[in-house]
């Protein structure tokens, strides 16, 4: 008796043991189950947030080649300049704005030399864009002439304020001078004399073009920022800031028709402007940055992509992804 009760509880041990060991396995594969069903869910979505991505940019491009099938004058009143263009979509939305990249300083025209002792212009007006900005005079001069030598593809200090892989290598986080234009505004962070502040303030006025020329269009510079020209016309005219932004706030609707309109009005027609300041001005631009964001069930893409248009059609040369920050950001525009 007492054996066949020891049987009947190694018996009942070992269903137990069983039981338990099944419960794990179902357990087990009941999470891994689940786990690769919010996988597949995941990356379905992911592709979903990416393709609405790509819509974003397809649709920017249609405006851009829209508005220069249209004209070639580029205004703020044009379809492109519309903020925050939202569309719903299944499960979302997609988001977009655009950015005239000719309406801001192209911080890569500065790569040019001195010559026969005469400053280039385009530094001269980098520092006086930063001295407007309340860079310090002597740091303003420092920071423009390191930029400089950040951007030419040479290894010689044109000047004592400036700096070249030397200085750089001994810094705590050695780096090297790019000697090579920017691909992005944020490299200025690794210029000497740029430090945090000072590139949170001046920013907003910059660009990093994937040329070497400076050409701003007076039809779309923000009126919040007269700087960016005043910074283009030398001292000696004595043009004001403050003369600037009530010029852009009269600005036509559409804008001006040309260049000789805008000079022509009554701030500047009585005053001598140097040839090779007026060939930076223009009425219409070539480069256009999309800040572009799709978002689907909490989950969100944030990009940039940089357009360039020639005769008439928009291609897109630069695409980044970028984080919610940007789309933050796209309030200095506005």
């Amino acid at each position: 008796m007492a054996r066949y009760q020891k049987q009947r509880g190694i018996a009942l041990i070992t269903i137990l043991m069983i039981l338990a060991i099944m419960v794990t396995i179902a357990a087990t594969m009941t999470g891994r189950m689940t786990a690769s069903l919010l996988r597949t869910e995941g990356l379905n979505y992911s592709e979903k947030v990416y393709w609405y991505g790509q819509a974003t940019v397809d649709f920017s491009r249609m405006i851009l080649d829209n508005d220069f099938s249209d004209s070639e004058i580029i205004t703020l009143d044009q379809l492109w300049a519309t903020p925050d263009i939202v569309f719903p979509v299944d499960e979302g939305s997609i988001t977009g704005n655009m950015v005239d990249y000719r309406s801001c300083f192209n911080i890569n025209a500065i790569a040019l030399a001195d010559t026969d002792d005469k400053r280039a212009i385009p530094i001269s007006q980098f520092q006086m864009l930063l001295s407007v900005l309340d860079v310090e005079e002597y740091t303003a001069e420092i920071i423009a002439e390191s930029t400089r030598d950040w951007l030419d593809n040479n290894q010689t200090v044109d000047v004592s304020q400036g700096a070249e892989d030397r200085y750089y290598e001994s810094r705590n986080v050695a780096h090297l001078a790019a000697n090579s234009l920017m691909v992005d505004i944020s490299e200025l962070r690794s210029v000497q004399g740029v430090t945090g502040e000072i590139y949170q303030r001046i920013s907003p006025f910059l660009c990093a073009l994937p040329v070497s020329n400076q050409l701003i269009n007076i039809n779309t510079v923000n009126i919040k920022q007269p700087q960016i020209l005043f910074a283009l016309f030398p001292p000696e005219l004595l043009i004001s800031i403050e003369e600037l932004q009530t010029l852009l706030e009269d600005r036509p609707i559409s804008g001006w028709a040309s260049v000789d309109e805008f000079l022509a009005s009554d701030l500047l027609v009585d005053k001598l402007i140097p040839e090779e300041i007026s060939s930076q001005l223009s009425v219409s631009s070539d480069f256009f940055q999309l800040y572009g964001l799709a978002e689907i069930d909490e989950r969100v893409m944030v990009l940039k992509l940089l357009f360039n248009i020639q005769n008439k059609k928009s291609t897109a040369v630069r695409f980044q992804y970028a984080g919610i920050e940007e789309m933050v950001g796209m309030e200095m525009f506005k």
